[in-house]
C-alpha cells in the first residue's frame, strides 16, 4: 500500500531526488550536517592523496582514512535522519500550518510557499506526491501535444481546428466541487485531506477577493495547484476526447487545442464551440471567443479547397497553416516573442561588450563570444545530474527544417555593429575582427548541429545579467 505519511523516512526519499535536481541548498542544513559533509570531503581529499604513495606508512594511513570516511557516511546519514525526524514531528504537530506568500506574475495575483524552510519544504513535496500518486494525475507533456498536433496537421485530411484558452483559469474552479473530488477519495490519506483544506482557507483569508470570488479558486503558483486542477478537470477532459468528431483533444494547463474531422449534421463550426463553451460553464469555466489578441481560434480547413494562411499561437509556436487546391500546409515557426527577444539579447550582448571595452577589452571580448555561444547554441543544465537540454535547439526544435526565422535572425545578428572604445591601440583591426567572427555564426547551421556549449552555472548567472 502506498505509504502517504509525513514520515522522516519518506523526507529521507524526497531529500534524495531533490538533492540531486540541485533544489536543496546544502548550506541551509543543520551544522552538525554540515560539520560532518567537511570532513568527509577531506577525508576524500586525504585519500586521493594517499593512493599516489606505496609505502608501508601511506598504505596504513590509507587503510585508516577509508575506514574514517565509512564511519562519517554512516554519521552524516544519521544526522541527515535525526535532522528530518524533527521535520516530521513539526510538520505532524497540530499547529503547523501552510504559509502563502502573495506577490505578483505577469500581472496576476499568485502565491509560493517559502521552501528555504524545511518544514514547508519537505511537506509540501509529500502532499504533492500524495496526490500525483492517489489520483494518477500528471500535467500534460507540452512537447508531445505539440509533435502531435504536426502529425495531424501533416496528415493531409481536411480537419477543423479549434485554439482556445480558459479565462483566469485557476481563479475560476469551484472549491466545493473540488474538496468534494478529494475528501470523497477513501485513498488519500486523513493528513493529506487536511493539508489541501488548510492551504485554501490560507488561500482565502490571502487573497484580494475584489478579484477571485470567495470559493473559488486555487492558489496560482502553489504545487499542488496543478494537481488540483487537473483533478478537476478529468471528467471534463474526458467528456470533450471521447466524442467520435474530435481526432485529437489536448489542454495544457488552460490552453486547448482540439481537432475535428467533421461537424454533426446542422451545426457550423461556430455553433460546435458554442456548445463546448457551454459545456465548459456547467463546470463553472469561461472559454475566450474568437477576436484579436484573445488566444481563440476557430479555423475551418474542411469546407473550401482554399484557405489563406492562418497562423496559430500555442505553446511557444506560431503554427501556420493554410490550404491550397485541396492540399493542407502546416508549418511550425518561432513566436515573435521568442523571436524579439533573442534580438535583444543579441543587442545587450554587443551593448555589454561596447561598454565593458572601455576598461577591459579583454574581458569584453570572452563575455560577448561566450554570450553569443550561448544564445546560439545549447546547454545540459549543470545544476542536475540528469542534464537537462534547453537552448537554440531544444527549446525550438519543432521548427520546420526551412528555418526562416533562424535565417532572419542569422541576417539581423550580421548587421549589428560593435562599437569598442575607439582609443584602444588597434581600433580597427579589432572591431573588423569581431565583425567578421561575428559573421560566422549562422543560426540555421547551428540549430541543425545541436553544439553544445560548456558554461558553469556561475558563467550563466553571470551573462543572464547583461542579457
Amino acid at each position: 500500500m502506498l505509504d502517504q505519511s509525513f514520515s522522516a523516512h519518506n523526507f529521507d526519499i524526497i531529500y534524495g531526488i531533490e538533492s540531486r535536481k540541485g533544489n536543496i541548498d546544502i548550506h541551509s542544513m543543520p551544522t552538525k550536517y554540515l560539520d560532518i559533509v567537511k570532513k568527509t570531503k577531506d577525508i576524500k581529499s586525504i585519500i586521493k592523496e594517499l593512493k599516489n604513495k606505496e609505502d608501508d606508512k601511506s598504505i596504513e594511513d590509507l587503510h585508516h582514512n577509508k575506514e574514517l570516511l565509512l564511519e562519517l557516511q554512516e554519521n552524516k546519514k544519521q544526522a541527515l535522519y535525526e535532522h528530518l525526524e524533527e521535520i516530521s514531528d513539526i510538520v505532524n504537530s497540530s499547529s503547523f500550518r501552510f504559509e502563502l506568500k502573495k506577490l505578483k506574475i505577469k500581472g496576476k495575483e499568485a502565491f509560493s510557499i517559502d521552501t528555504t524552510k524545511h518544514t514547508q519544504f519537505f511537506a509540501i513535496k509529500q502532499l504533492q506526491y500524495n496526490l500525483r500518486n492517489v489520483f494518477k494525475v500528471r500535467q500534460a507533456n507540452r512537447h508531445q501535444i505539440l509533435s502531435n498536433i504536426k502529425i495531424f496537421l501533416d496528415s493531409k485530411i481536411p480537419v477543423y481546428v479549434i485554439r482556445t484558452d480558459i479565462s483566469g483559469f485557476y481563479e475560476s474552479i469551484p472549491q466545493k466541487s473540488l474538496i468534494k473530488s478529494v475528501v470523497e477519495n477513501s485513498l488519500l490519506n486523513y493528513k493529506s485531506k487536511s493539508f489541501i483544506r488548510g492551504i485554501l482557507r490560507e488561500y482565502e483569508t490571502t487573497k484580494d477577493k475584489s478579484l477571485i470570488p470567495e470559493n473559488y479558486g486555487v492558489p496560482r503558483g502553489i504545487g499542488i495547484s496543478s494537481y488540483l486542477s487537473e483533478l478537476y478537470m478529468r471528467d471534463l477532459d474526458k467528456k470533450l476526447s471521447s466524442r467520435k468528431e474530435i481526432i485529437y483533444y489536448a489542454r495544457y494547463v488552460d490552453d486547448i487545442f482540439i481537432i475535428l474531422s467533421s461537424l454533426p449534421n446542422g451545426k457550423t463550426l461556430q455553433s460546435y464551440y458554442d456548445d463546448i463553451v457551454a459545456l465548459f460553464n456547467d463546470y463553472e469555466l469561461t472559454l475566450k471567443q474568437p477576436g484579436i489578441g484573445n488566444k481563440c481560434e476557430l479555423i475551418d480547413m474542411y469546407s473550401s479547397l482554399n484557405l489563406k494562411l492562418q497562423k496559430i499561437e500555442y505553446l511557444g509556436y506560431c503554427i501556420e497553416i493554410e490550404r491550397i487546391n485541396g492540399k493542407i500546409d502546416c508549418k511550425f515557426r518561432m513566436k515573435k516573442e521568442k523571436f524579439d527577444n533573442i534580438k535583444k539579447k543579441m543587442d545587450n550582448a554587443i551593448k555589454h561588450f561596447n561598454d565593458l571595452s572601455v576598461i577591459n577589452v579583454k574581458q569584453a571580448y570572452r563575455d560577448l563570444m561566450d554570450s553569443l555561444d550561448y544564445i546560439t547554441g545549447n546547454i545540459a543544465l549543470n545544476k542536475t545530474k540528469s542534464g537537462v537540454k534547453t537552448g537554440l535547439y531544444y527549446s525550438n526544435d519543432l521548427l520546420d527544417n526551412d528555418l526562416p526565422d533562424l535565417k532572419g535572425l542569422t541576417r539581423y545578428l550580421h548587421s549589428r555593429k560593435v562599437e569598442p572604445y575607439n582609443k584602444l591601440k588597434g581600433y580597427e583591426v579589432l572591431k573588423s575582427r569581431i565583425e567578421s567572427k561575428i559573421k560566422k555564426i549562422d543560426l540555421a547551421k547551428r540549430w541543425n548541429e545541436r553544439k553544445f556549449n560548456r558554461f558553469s552555472l556561475e558563467q550563466i548567472e553571470r551573462m543572464e545579467s547583461w542579457l
